[in-house]
């Protein structure tokens, strides 16, 4: 029998913050690193990042080695697809462009088993350790522990913000500014007061709703200590860029220290 780690609802129950990166490459050592350096959760990239499912079910499968949970942010709103991963073992699933309520409630109907949702049901899938023993007790376990996150990423979601958070069922939110800068015409700039001012109305919509809010650090507004007020889960790097600043700063020192070892220049 397959258990679930649990590791994000088990540290919010505990009144405690639960911590993250994003995966975009397909390689799952990188989900036992994450998991070994003591972060809570891979996010695993299937919208931008350059993986099939069955990437994916090799990444689920590294990070339950290595004790830590599986969100995938799935490419659409696609029932199936939401499914698959579920059954692959992934602790919940994130879904971009929700933009409005209607949207919100189908993707949690799509993460959970009928009748409360619509989520297909099979009792032999690695979700369930491959054949369910138990399936009431299983099926029960699936639903309440199931997460289903909605990014907000469009005019319309930020419009509808306050019934989706309000209304739908999600267990929370993210807010999506590169993709608000890009459709408004500014070009990626996430720190334009306009982006500022729907950031602020999707945390309000967050916090008055009761739901979870994830933060990305260096992308939210504000410092570390105003995160805090109003997320506990944060996602504190991604496997593209950390390689790419820690390849740049090894390039860069080597260069360095080599010029001062010989008086001139390295390159």
């Amino acid at each position: 029998m397959r258990m679930p780690h649990r590791r994000i609802r088990n540290k919010l129950e505990a009144g405690r913050r639960a911590f993250g990166v994003t995966l975009q490459l397909p390689g799952p050592d990188t989900a036992e690193i994450a998991g070994y350096a003591g972060l809570d959760f891979v996010w695993i990239d299937a919208e931008h990042g350059t993986m099939d499912l069955g990437d994916i079910n090799r990444i689920v499968r590294a990070a339950d080695a290595s004790g830590i949970d599986a969100i995938v942010r799935v490419p659409d709103h696609s029932p199936s697809f939401i499914q698959r991963v579920l059954d692959a073992g992934a602790a919940g699933i994130m879904a971009p462009h929700v933009r409005t309520v209607a949207e919100a409630t189908a993707v949690v109907a799509a993460a959970k088993f009928g009748p409360a949702g619509t989520r297909g049901a099979c009792p032999s899938t690695r979700a369930v350790g491959h054949l369910s023993l138990d399936w009431p007790a299983d099926r029960r376990r699936a639903d309440a522990d199931v997460l289903v996150f909605g990014l907000i990423e469009d005019a319309e979601g930020v419009d509808n913000v306050e019934a989706i958070a309000g209304e739908s069922g999600l267990d929370g939110l993210l807010f999506g500014p590169f993709d608000l800068a890009q459709a408004a015409g500014l070009e990626g700039d996430v720190a334009h007061p306009d982006i500022r001012i729907m950031h602020k109305r999707v945390t309000s919509a967050v916090r008055a709703a009761g739901i979870e809010y994830i933060a990305i650090p260096g992308w939210e507004p504000g410092s570390l200590a105003e995160i805090a007020e109003y997320s506990r889960i944060l996602n504190v790097s991604g496997d593209r860029g950390a390689l790419s600043i820690a390849f740049r700063t090894a390039l860069a020192e080597t260069v360095e220290g080599l010029a001062l070892a010989s008086g001139g220049t390295a390159r």
